[in-house]
């Protein structure tokens, strides 16, 4: 039996970033959360670590996504223990639980590309409808089931990597102890708790050293008026292969309120020259040589550990080269669907906004999805009730823009 903490609760900043940066609508908070618990939920439970009802899990603070790290240790360890409900069916098959865990990661992985490729065809699909009001009601009642499939497979992912680098430094801890850093810093390469981000983050660091470096782009970014086209054809192509390569991807991605760089390429301009006003980072591997990396380092300690051990060893490091390689898809999956849901938001306000419900398309985003819900079904009605809430949440949100809450909170 898995005993859970009680309040107060441990409540981390950091350890929800990786799903939700910065301040959040209410609409995109309320597809996120709702989605991410639902999908956390199920992925425990797969495992046989069933998480209480009444315990909290994400919690928005200041605007900002918190996640329960004290209640997820708790759950981690217990997995990790092998301290699970007997219940679950998992102790009747007489297996190590490790084979049981990679099988159960297996077969989830398995699904991890027909999910992204199925979330792709969606998203185009949503992006080319006409806003009718039967549309408007079959895409409001795809966003999470979308938005939580995604976020299932990327949770199987995330322990996926977590389980192979903890056996990976184990196994070397054991048969190769007197490694020396150099050698973990190799075979770990580019993994650094932000792999969904990895390709993107590594494009957009080019095309701002790229900025960087031309010296006519840097002053045209510089003087903020960007009604002329940008003044070099190479950075001019760049640019564009950029837009058109993440062209769901935004300042804030998974921001639904967040215009895309497809939709305002100004957005990404803007974004260049505040990154021009900053010192220049330090140059990250691409994802290419970071996997080429491990790859070549594995294969040095594989054949130094021979013929038996080295098969376990390579067994855990395809693990975690499979997990590497999938996290960069699940992260333009979920971009995809706060892409798709800005559009659907955005095409439910117009009645809205018609008949002065709204006063403009994106107070939208200062609803939340339920609310948003009774309005397109007729059930909130009233403008002078919605205009309250718009007029209320605006401020709230202005009042959280101007504070930066702490990293861990205790509550």
């Amino acid at each position: 039996m898995v005993t859970f903490p009680q309040a107060p609760f441990l409540w981390s900043r950091a350890a929800a970033d990786d799903l939700a940066r910065g301040l959040l609508t209410p609409l995109t908070w309320s597809i996120l959360s709702q989605s991410a618990e639902r999908a956390l939920r199920s992925h425990y439970a797969a495992w046989g670590v069933a998480l209480p009802h009444d315990l909290p899990i994400w919690r928005r603070i200041a605007g900002r996504a918190y996640l329960n790290t004290g209640a997820l240790t708790t759950a981690d360890q217990a997995v990790a223990a092998d301290e699970v409900d007997a219940g679950s069916g998992w102790r009747l098959f007489g297996r190590a639980p490790d084979r049981r865990q990679k099988e159960v990661l297996q077969r989830q992985l398995q699904q991890a590309v027909p999910v992204f490729a199925a979330t792709r065809s969606w998203q185009q699909g949503v992006a080319t409808m006409s806003w009718r009001q039967a549309t408007l009601l079959q895409v409001m009642e795809e966003i999470e089931p979308r938005s939580e499939a995604v976020l299932t497979v990327r949770d199987y992912l995330m322990t996926g990597l977590g389980s192979a680098r903890r056996q990976l430094t184990r196994r070397l801890a054991e048969w190769l102890p007197q490694s020396h850093h150099e050698l973990f810093d190799a075979l770990f390469a580019g993994v650094d708790g932000r792999e969904g981000w990895a390709q993107y983050r590594f494009d957009m660091q080019m095309l701002v050293q790229a900025a960087r470096q031309n010296t006519a782009v840097a002053a045209y970014l510089a003087a903020g008026d960007w009604s002329a086209p940008l003044p070099d054809a190479g950075f001019r192509q760049r640019f564009e292969d950029f837009v058109a390569a993440y062209a769901c991807w935004a300042d804030q991605p998974l921001e639904a309120a967040s215009p895309r760089w497809a939709e305002a390429p100004a957005t990404l301009l803007q974004r260049l020259a505040a990154r021009l006003q900053e010192p220049a980072e330090a140059m990250l591997i691409s994802p290419v040589a970071a996997a080429q990396q491990r790859a070549e380092t594995a294969a040095r300690i594989s054949a130094e550990l021979g013929s038996k051990r080295g098969r376990q060893f390579m067994a855990e490091f395809e693990s975690l080269q499979q997990s590497v390689q999938l996290l960069p898809p699940s992260r333009e999956a979920l971009v995809m669907v706060m892409a798709a849901a800005r559009l659907w938001a955005l095409g439910a306000a117009q009645e809205a906004v018609q008949d002065g419900r709204l006063t403009a398309p994106d107070e939208v985003f200062l609803l939340q999805l339920e609310e948003l819900k009774q309005m397109m079904t007729g059930e909130l009605h009233d403008a002078a009730q919605v205009q309250a809430l718009v007029v209320e949440r605006r401020a709230q949100q202005a009042a959280w823009q101007r504070r930066e809450p702490d990293e861990v909170i205790l509550e």
